[in-house]
């Protein structure tokens, strides 16, 4: 498979209620939706302003003397030990 090709999953969380909403109004349009959320993350990211990415070393304030990566790397950890808990 191409690189192109390749889907990786994203996984979202939603309260019941919503999910069925979501699911309705996507079947009644005649959408899957994966394709429904695709199309609602194209619209979002076409809206988005381009963003000054700055490096990690150059964090000020509260995060400054933090390591960011580790701690995006924990709290994933913990994000995906809570949903394995809920299987």
């Amino acid at each position: 498979m191409t690189a192109s090709k390749q889907i990786a999953v994203l996984s979202v969380r939603l309260p019941e209620p919503e999910l069925r909403r979501i699911k309705s109004l996507a079947a009644s349009r005649g959408v899957t939706l994966q394709e429904a959320v695709h199309q609602a993350l194209e619209v979002w990211a076409s809206r988005l302003r381009p963003a000054v990415a700055l490096p990690l070393e150059a964090l000020q304030g509260s995060l400054a003397r933090l390591d960011v990566e580790k701690l995006l790397r924990q709290e994933r950890k913990a994000e995906l030990a809570k949903d394995r808990g809920r299987s």
